[in-house]
């Protein structure tokens, strides 16, 4: 008698895993086209299918991704948050000051986004629409918002309005770095703004909004999330 050896492990679904390959390497494909895209002509002047053509790909089978450009914009943004919202963990989750740590996400989300030009005309026409652009950056800001509130760390009536003041600086600041590089100045007293908001004392605030700017990775942000849905 034959004994089955129990600790053999299921047979693997390789079509399954080829399916998710295969639909990982043409998400890539749509993301390199649409940025090619939007870097000659804008994110305003381009179309669901001027990326269709540029990807290289069939209506049937592009349209399974996005059937309208503002969804495949809105996937973008969300895609865009992801990324930054790893970064930021990345960096600033050990920081034990609440306060430090909302303006240098803040202020982190603004510089990294304004990295990339296309990035940033994505996130100003999405984040007014939708606010949090995905499930996970809406956790994660609402976890820091409540937990510095719980410590006392700021002092707002409404967890929900203060975060809402937290995505329209961002968006604001991105708007105004579309028409002209960010200004240091400028960036520090949106800090002081929005800190004192949170009823942060105006020395405390002024403070923070002066913290070292921080590094950005080498990997621009447009690679870094197309790379997220590379599979070598």
């Amino acid at each position: 008698m034959i004994m089955k050896n129990r600790l053999q492990p299921a047979p693997v679904n390789f079509r399954t895993r080829t399916g998710q390959a295969r639909r990982a390497r043409t998400r890539a494909k749509i993301l390199s086209a649409a940025f090619a895209l939007f870097d000659v002509r804008g994110v305003d002047r381009v179309t669901v299918e001027d990326v269709r053509a540029r990807a290289g790909l069939a209506r049937g089978s592009f349209y399974n991704y996005f059937v309208t450009y503002e969804e495949m914009l809105k996937a973008l943004a969300s895609d865009i948050a992801r990324q930054i919202n790893s970064e930021q963990s990345e960096r600033f989750e050990s920081v034990p000051n609440m306060a430090e740590r909302l303006w240098s996400n803040v202020r982190y989300t603004i510089l990294r986004a304004a990295s990339d030009r296309s990035c940033s005309e994505i996130l100003v026409r999405i984040t007014p629409l939708v606010g949090p652009l995905n499930e996970e950056m809406r956790v994660h800001a609402e976890r820091d918002l409540r937990t510095a509130v719980k410590h006392k760390a700021i002092d707002v009536p409404s967890a929900g309005v203060a975060l809402d003041l937290g995505y329209g600086l961002a968006t604001m600041m991105l708007q105004r770095a579309l028409n002209s590089r960010i200004d240091a100045k400028e960036l520090e007293a949106a800090g002081v703004m929005l800190l004192r908001a949170y009823g942060i004392p105006e020395v405390e605030a002024r403070r923070i909004s002066r913290l070292p700017l921080p590094q950005l990775p080498d990997v621009p942000l447009r690679t870094a999330i197309i790379n997220n849905f590379r599979i070598d």
